[in-house]
Order: C-alpha cells, then structure tokens, then sequence
C-alpha cells in the first residue's frame, strides 16, 4: 500500500537534461503490497509495522532514449511506521490503517549530464561545441513525508481455498516536510487519493500445505495541484570544458562561461500539477514451511502515466521531464521467527525507469501482532 515520497524537483539545464519533478513509487521503502498482504488477517487484532529501505541509484533514466550512469549519486534511507486495526462489518473482515515515512538522503546528491550542448550564437557562426559530459548538484531537503490514512475490506475471504480479494482507498493530505527551494524532497506536498485492489489465489497445493500462489495487486492514483511550488534548476557543472571556450569567453565580453558552473542555481515560483498513475504489482510467493509461514516469492512491478508539469506565474507549463513510467524485478523472503512476529526481506531492482532514478533497493520490514 504505496507511499509516494521521495521527490526530484528540477528543471534541470532547461533542454540540456530536462529530467525534474518527482519521482515515486518503488523506490521508497513503502507500504507497497507485498506477498502475503493479501491474506486476511485475524479479526480483532492490531498490527504494528516498521519498515527500512536502503535505495540508491548511479543511473538515470532519459524520457526517451539511453540512460546516462556516469556522476551520479542519489541515496536515501527511509523509515516507515504503519499501524492497522482489524474488526468485522456485517460478516466482512474490514480495518484502517495509517503510516508515515521519514526520508533522509544520503550524502551529496547529483546527476550525471550525457552532453551539455553549446550556447547558439549567431555572431560567433551559430551553435558553438559543445561542454561535454557534467553534472547536476542537486539540493536536498530530509523528512517526514505525507501520512497516509486507509481503510480496507476484504471482500473476498476463503481461507479453505486460499482465496482473497480486498479493497482498500487511501488518502494522503499536503502535510511533509517540504521545501519548495529544494530539488530533492521527502514529498511533492499534494493531496493524493489511491484506489488499491488485491487478489490472492492458490495454483497448486492448499493452505495447510507447501503451496505456491498467485497475487496480484493494483493502485490507481489521482492528484491535487501544488500552487506553492517551485521550478528549481540546480547548479550544472561540465567535467571537462574544451579549451577553445576560453576564446570565446573573450569574444563575447565574458557572456559565454568558460568555467564552472555553467548555470548557477536557480529558483522560480510555479504551481506543479501531476497527472493519474496506475500501478500493477504480480508476485508467485511459494510456501515451503507451513509452520512459520515461511515463502520466496519472485514479483514483478509495471507503472504508467504520472507526467509532471510546472505552471509559471506569466502562464507558461513546462514539461518537467518526470514520469512514473517504471519496470521492476522483485525478490521477496518473510518467515515467523515467533507465533506473532514475522521478519521480511524485499530485494528490488530496477529494469527501466522513464525520467527517474533506476534503483537497487534493499528492505526490511518487521511486523507484530497484538
């Protein structure tokens, strides 16, 4: 059950490396469905979880195109605590559920810039050499990010059979640590409305028996509008500026930068505007140990949609480059270690990712029955 933190807002070098505004979903450490959230839990019970990712990325994936690996560094840590409440609703197993992540990155956080094109100037014979390779330092902003409150119910319950489906809204209010001057935030600051539906069926043995099973989950995400945002450009910086800049740095009266950085950070005012993200999650969890609930499962994870855009105060929208059009492999292992407490590890790994990180994330997530 998603939790859409982390945030990249930039417009970064304009045309240069237009990749900014916010990314999302896999790469937090999330109160994503996982294997096994699909089972109905007792009635009556409360339920306390912690969760601990580690995710980092050295790629960044291009709107359209190649990736570019080479400078960069994006890294965070993220703590998550989450509380759910099970009872009964006229013969169905229902609850709610809240949890808030805080968000830290780690160290400095940059991209790395594939090509960073000369400045087109007609008086010096049109478009000059370009920069080359460089980097994005991007500003970063730790925090709480926005709670999320739901509540579920499983419509379908048939523990004989292994069968499940549930439903379960959620909503999360414009309330985080944000900070508009930033280009890395815990949260974009808006409201946000999911509707999150889960199946879980058993393909082959029982319950009470080694089993392997199918489950499948779906989140469909709406959002409100930022009207206190900001476009933020970050300092852009070229490893290695061919000497004959220094030339026409001269000819044009210093107009032309010859060293770094060759844009300096840059803050304007605007409204940032998301547009609908769907969200698809399959795993196949094989039961080996009935006793401590003990499975694997390999998943897999597809989103779509999720362009991010910035209005300007003279009207102008700017396409920030953002999707949240992401392929992830998934390898997830939870086990009882007692009668009330089950210990799940997540390993996830980016295959493509459209205008956002591609990131190698490791999870830990403990879970207590009271």
């Amino acid at each position: 059950m998603s939790n859409r933190g982390k945030q990249l807002r930039a417009c970064l070098f304009s045309a240069i490396l237009p990749i900014a505004a916010g990314w999302g979903h896999a790469a937090l450490a999330q109160s994503d469905p996982f294997p096994g959230d699909g089972i109905a839990p007792p009635v009556n019970v409360n339920i306390g979880l912690y969760y601990n990712e580690f995710s980092d990325a050295g790629t960044f994936g291009a709107v359209h195109g190649s990736n570019y690996s080479h400078d960069t560094h994006i890294s965070t840590d993220i703590n998550v605590a989450r509380y759910i409440r099970t009872f009964d609703v006229d013969g169905f197993l229902s609850g709610v559920q809240i949890y808030e992540p805080y968000v830290a990155f780690i160290g400095s956080q940059q991209l790395g810039v594939s090509n960073i094109a000369g400045p087109d100037v007609p008086a010096l014979g049109g478009q000059l050499p370009s920069y080359g390779a460089g980097r994005a330092n991007l500003s970063h902003n730790s925090g709480f990010g926005q709670p999320n409150m739901g509540i579920f119910s499983y419509l379908i319950d048939n523990p004989d059979s292994g069968t499940y489906g549930v439903v379960a809204p959620w909503i999360s209010p414009p309330i985080s640590g944000f900070n508009k001057d930033a280009n890395l935030n815990p949260a974009q600051n808006v409201w946000t409305y999911e509707l999150e539906l889960g199946f879980r069926a058993v393909l082959f043995g029982t319950p009470t028996t080694p089993n392997l099973a199918v489950e499948l989950w779906s989140e469909s995400y709406l959002y409100g509008d930022n009207n206190n945002s900001a476009l933020v450009e970050p300092e852009v910086t070229a490893n290695n500026i061919p000497a004959i800049y220094g030339l026409y740095h001269q000819l044009s009266g210093g107009a032309i930068p010859d060293s770094n950085p060759l844009q300096a950070a840059s803050i304007t005012g605007a409204r940032f505007h998301e547009q609908p993200t769907q969200e698809f999650h399959f795993y196949l969890p094989y039961e080996f140990n009935t006793y401590t609930r003990a499975f694997i499962a390999p998943g897999f994870f597809q989103s779509f949609g999720g362009k991010q855009t910035y209005k300007l105060a003279n009207g102008a929208k700017i396409d920030s480059g953002n999707r949240t059009n992401e392929t992830q492999l998934r390898l997830v292992a939870a086990t009882f270690v007692s009668p009330t407490t089950q210990v799940m590890l997540i390993g996830d790994y980016d295959v493509e990712a459209h205008g956002q990180p591609l990131d190698r994330t490791l999870e830990l997530r403990i879970a207590k029955f009271f």
